[in-house]
């Protein structure tokens, strides 16, 4: 009989985010997650990985590899055929997440409603305090992908065989999970948070408040775009951020929590 353990999914692919952080997340998830997952890595590159994360290789995707990342393209791997059994619950996260709670709600919600579950894109500060002046929907946000393993194949074979007009037809991989994934449905609110949107001030505010840390419902936080996690656990007066939400100094709930999970034998 197949093994139907829930699996939690990473890539690892190029240079952009060394093994470090998917070291960290695999330690991190280990420890806070109070069920028996397997954590798998998707890699053309298995050197490094800390013992315990099994690997998968890359399957084949005819776009040029240099256009990978306009949008992120190898992210349909999760649902590529045989990947992973059928029926198995997965849960997709991009690695440089930080893990602020137990998974189990999780992936039991995942496998009670089967679909493709994804967090809705995160409204900024702004547009939170003036709702009706922007009032544009945010669609689908790829930092956490759940699925049934075998309900989503379909996604895996509209875009293996295609090159650069798959980024002219879609823009990105988000608006083909939004718009092609199988009973596709958000996540509950505040389960997946954005670092810059949900929990980083503005200026000047920034200057003097630390980000917020997560609240106790929140399960993962997403640090998409800038600043990545290592930003924000430098040394005092090394700036981070983005023009809007930027601060000089370590944060210190993301510091204490590299301490905890990662290890300076990491790459």
């Amino acid at each position: 009989m197949a093994d139907v353990t829930p699996v939690i999914a990473c890539l690892k692919w190029g240079k952009g985010y060394p093994t470090i952080y998917t070291n960290t997340l695999y330690r991190a998830i280990t420890d806070t997650t109070s069920v028996a997952v397997r954590f798998v890595c998707i890699t053309d590159d298995a050197s490094g990985l800390a013992d315990g994360i099994e690997t998968r290789d890359l399957p084949f995707f005819a776009l040029d590899r240099p256009l990978w990342t306009r949008g992120m393209w190898p992210k349909f791997a999760i649902c590529a055929k045989d990947m992973f059994p059928a029926g198995t619950t997965v849960l997709y996260m991009d690695v440089d997440v930080q893990v602020t709670g137990d998974l189990a709600p999780m992936l039991q919600h995942i496998t009670d409603h089967g679909g493709l579950h994804v967090p809705q894109d995160w409204h900024d500060t702004h547009e939170r305090w003036f709702p009706k002046l922007f009032a544009n929907e945010r669609i689908t946000h790829g930092a956490v992908i759940g699925l049934i393993a075998g309900e989503q194949d379909h996604l895996y074979d509209m875009v293996k065989n295609r090159g650069a007009d798959m980024i002219k037809e879609f823009g990105n991989d988000q608006v083909v999970f939004h718009n092609h994934g199988y009973k596709r449905q958000y996540l509950p609110k505040g389960w997946v948070l954005s670092f810059k949107k949900s929990l980083a001030w503005h200026f000047p505010t920034s200057l003097f408040l630390q980000p917020s840390r997560p609240p106790s419902d929140c399960m993962i936080v997403s640090f998409h775009g800038q600043p990545n996690p290592q930003d924000l656990i430098q040394a005092p007066f090394k700036k981070w951020g983005s023009p809007e939400k930027f601060g000089y100094f370590p944060v210190r709930w993301i510091k204490d929590y590299w301490a905890r999970y990662s290890c300076d034998t990491d790459r």
